[in-house]
């Protein structure tokens, strides 16, 4: 997606229309610190980190629908983890770091 949307930027020019006056940077430059996604069994999501921005993924549960880990979410947690082969830092921004700093939980006294 990220690259498809730099490539539309890259040749938005031919095609008259304004879009660089309203985004003068590629869409890709923008992401960083703004855009968060989360995964639960997506193992591809987390072995493209390098490309994402491991700052940028968390861990969800989808409690409570029926799409969901629950109610065997540490084990759904574990098992990506190990498969993507994060390590303890990656591990703690995914279960918990990118979610105080996404949805700004150090104002209600959650801390890294």
């Amino acid at each position: 997606m990220i690259e498809r949307l730099d490539s539309v930027w890259e040749r938005s020019h031919f095609y008259g229309n304004r879009l660089r006056e309203a985004l003068p940077e590629p869409p890709s430059s923008y992401i960083e610190g703004h855009l968060y996604g989360c995964v639960f069994d997506d193992v591809e999501g987390l072995l493209r980190r390098d490309v994402i921005g491991m700052g940028q993924i968390m861990f969800e549960t989808d409690y409570p629908h029926s799409d969901s880990t629950f109610p065997h979410s540490r084990e759904a947690a574990e098992k990506v983890i190990k498969m993507a082969g994060l390590n303890e830092q990656e591990t703690y921004q995914l279960l918990r770091g990118n979610a105080i700093e996404c949805f700004g939980l150090e104002r209600v006294g959650i801390i890294r």
